[in-house]
């Protein structure tokens, strides 16, 4: 293939779905590995593809040793060979650089480039990841082979865009990285003495007095051995934040090589949701303080849920990938076909799950519909990996006859659906990895402490009333949302403090929980009564937290009589200052709504609305969940421990009074199961009765609405239509009426109407 070159004049770089509206439909297709198999064999799968509607395939992810022999060798013939396959066929290109797996003889020749662990030993030539992010020669190959690549591929006029790495993921902890830790402390802190203030390392003995002082806190060092908690934990946190900026800065140095020769096609790299390793809000697409081109520009994820995972968690992630975006549409990088191979028990998808969860991707913003992988590997460990095509290598499985139909959906009405947003979100959720990383390297005060399970606990809960949410960064501004939830905001740097005081001051209501606002950046305690930031805001202060096993002890909540009735629960600590009368919950107390794994004992300032209280437990009868009224309808609520699945709507029912936030049902979208309909299937509970129903809306820029409705469960649920959801199906054409309907296992309606004939739900 001759070599080609992009446009070199600059010009604004067309967003992401502008570069898809030319396509006509969305992206299909997904990764494919054709060196593995003969060319005759390419052709077969061209045949193939095309008759599953395949558009696009992702190429070149872990060709590296294939392209560089050697030092100063490069070939790309083969790679132009599979080029002009994909390009004859009519198929788009997602080109990738294939730097996220070394060659063998780099790690030989050039040992810098191999890892050390966290337990201090040193890799050799390995798996994937395997790179020290920081080693001098990997910096330098990595580059040079992205930009030999956009030299060579950059002009091609199929190419639709550019795949950095692949799921970058681990850390290293070797010499190398700690030379350059040291650099970025002093850059960042400027002396040693600032150092150890900010890491509070008096204690332990820990004071350093010279850079030279300091290693990778790994095993090895700044870990107790009390299950691997950081003996100082802005220390551990400061190596996070490096080793994520690392990664950042190589993917730049990978970008930056891209676009010498191509300023148009966007570049990206696949992330991984609620992945821990780095804070991928760092990645948003912007300039950095030179001016140059940073970050992805469009948000790309595999998303791989087990097959017990909710449907609110799977939503979850997707918002959050489309937040760190800044909300715009994303790419689905990757999803399998059919099953993973790297759970413990690999489940097959249920006949029509696959197309299912697609369509729930698309639901939240996906602008592609991607697979790993377009043919199963002949070997290696994801030879059992599920694939559009089989080893048989025929069409005839269940699997490769799913995704052609979902071809044939998506040629035909995807184009109606691209560059479309989601419906504007009144209610924001703060994500922050920071916090996440500090909570899990703390040494208390409980190791039922889960950060991403106690987010989607909240999120579950608007996501099962149909309301929509966009999930924000602690870096966010947050004016334009009525309701903010930042449930363990652990960690808040002054900056963050500034935008929160700033929202609930200027009339929005905040959610603050048991563990928020306890440290700064660097994991120092503020001095004072917590919330120490927001204690005049929050109008109660937290004198000191207890932490009970879950899996033993939960302790029942009582809520404020809803009628405003001035009986007060016999039970009321002596000490209650609240000025909410509270009465005694009648349900049973294992039934009812109930507190668990965190208990802040609360003192509640005068003018502070105690909206529950603790029905239990030596302080039973004091304040669990608080309402501070500020400017306007806003204020801060505090919920002093974690609420149960019957506590949680009870939480968020009182969030959202008086607001006006509805969802786009009016409550939860409930169908019901007939029993009778029940298939023994492993991922259908036997006591099944009824389902919420996820439904979602996209708007395009002319007003059109297209409104999902989706059932996530193998068993055909009834259901009663409102209003709302009437329009023309996009799927079967057909029209959608308001009343009684039953929606197939796993089906899915896509509503399309105009904003004057449906809206939100009052």
């Amino acid at each position: 293939m001759p070599q080609t070159h992009g446009h070199t004049a600059p010009s604004p770089l067309p967003t992401f779905a502008e570069r898809l509206a030319s396509q006509g439909s969305m992206l299909y297709g997904g990764d494919y590995n054709p060196e593995q198999w003969p060319e005759e064999v390419r052709k077969e799968d061209m045949r193939l593809f095309k008759e599953a509607g395949i558009n696009e395939v992702t190429l070149n992810v872990f060709s590296w040793a294939q392209l560089q022999p050697s030092e100063n060798e490069y070939d790309f013939s083969k790679l132009d060979r599979i080029a002009r396959t994909v390009s004859d066929a009519g198929m788009s290109i997602v080109m990738a650089t294939s730097t996220g797996a070394l060659p063998a003889w780099m790690s030989l020749r050039h040992p810098d480039v191999n890892r050390v662990d966290e337990k201090g030993r040193k890799m050799r030539h390995r798996e994937r990841h395997n790179a020290c992010i920081n080693s001098p020669t990997f910096r330098t190959y990595s580059a040079a082979l992205a930009g030999k690549l956009a030299e060579r591929y950059g002009g091609l006029p199929n190419l639709v865009a550019w795949h950095v790495g692949n799921e970058y993921g681990g850390m290293c902890w070797c010499d190398t990285c700690a030379v350059k830790f040291r650099e970025w402390l002093r850059a960042r802190y400027g002396t040693i003495e600032s150092v150890n203030e900010a890491w509070n390392s008096a204690f332990w003995s820990h004071t350093y007095h010279s850079f030279d002082e300091i290693f990778p806190p790994n095993e090895l060092g700044n870990m107790t051995g009390w299950s691997g908690k950081a003996i100082l934990g802005g220390f551990s946190l400061d190596y996070q934040r490096f080793y994520g900026e690392c990664v950042l800065e190589s993917y730049n140095e990978e970008k930056a090589a891209i676009r010498r020769f191509d300023r148009v096609n966007p570049v990206t790299t696949n992330m991984m949701g609620t992945y821990p390793t780095y804070d991928y809000f760092r990645w948003r697409a912007g300039l950095d303080g030179n001016g140059d081109d940073c970050g992805v520009d469009v948000v790309s994820w595999d998303s791989y849920p087990r097959p017990d995972t909710p449907a609110a968690s799977v939503a979850m992630c997707h918002e959050l990938m489309r937040g760190v975006g800044g909300g715009g549409p994303w790419m689905l990088m990757e999803q399998t076909p059919s099953r993973q191979n790297w759970m413990p028990f690999n489940a097959q998808k249920r006949p029509g799950q696959m197309r299912q969860l697609s369509w729930q991707a698309v639901a939240h913003g996906a602008d592609t519909v991607q697979f790993f992988q377009l043919r199963q590997n002949r070997a290696g460990c994801e030879k059992f990996h599920g694939a559009l095509i089989g080893s048989d290598g025929t069409d005839r499985t269940r699997a490769f006859r799913e995704c052609a139909a979902l071809g044939s959906e998506l040629k035909r009405v995807s184009g109606r659906i691209l560059g479309s947003r989601m419906t504007p979100a009144r209610v924001a959720l703060v994500f922050d990895w920071q916090s996440r990383w500090a909570i899990d390297l703390s040494a208390g005060p409980t190791i039922s402490m889960d950060y991403v399970a106690e987010v989607q606990r909240w999120y579950a809960e608007l996501h099962r009333r149909n309301i929509p949410v966009d999930i924000v960064g602690p870096y966010d501004e947050y004016d334009s949302y009525d309701v903010l939830l930042a449930p363990c905001l652990y960690m808040m740097r002054a900056s963050l403090v500034t935008r929160l005081r700033r929202f609930v001051d200027h009339g929005g209501r905040l959610l603050l929980t048991a563990l928020s606002a306890l440290t700064d950046e660097h994991d120092s305690l503020y001095q004072g009564e917590i919330p120490v930031p927001l204690r005049d805001l929050a109008g109660v202060w937290v004198e000191e937290t207890d932490a009970l096993d879950p899996d033993t002890s939960v302790v029942p909540l009582r809520f404020a009589d809803a009628t405003g009735a001035t009986d007060v629960a016999d039970d009321v600590h002596e000490g209650y200052t609240g000025t909410t009368p509270v009465i005694a919950d009648s349900a049973n107390d294992a039934a009812g709504p109930h507190g668990r794994v965190l208990f802040d004992v609360l003192e509640a300032d005068e003018g502070t609305e105690v909206l529950a209280t603790y029905g239990s437990e030596y302080y039973v009868g004091t304040p669990a969940f608080t309402f501070r009224p500020s400017t306007g309808n806003g204020g801060v609520f505090y919920a002093a421990t974690f609420p149960d699945d019957a506590a949680m709507p009870m939480f968020v029912d009182r969030l959202l009074d008086g607001t006006n936030i509805v969802g786009l049902t009016n409550g939860p979208l409930t169908g019901v199961v007939d029993s009778r309909s029940i298939v023994p299937d492993a991922t259908v509970p036997s006591d099944l009765r009824v389902v919420d129903l996820e439904v979602t809306r996209r708007v395009a820029a002319n007003g059109t609405m297209f409104t999902f409705v989706i059932n996530p469960v193998n068993v055909p649920v009834t259901v009663d239509l409102p209003a709302s959801l009437t329009g023309r199906d996009l799927l079967t054409d057909a029209d959608v009426t308001s009343g009684e309907r039953t929606v197939e296992p796993f089906g899915v309606l896509i509503v399309e109407s105009s904003t004057a004939t449906a809206g939100q739900t009052a």
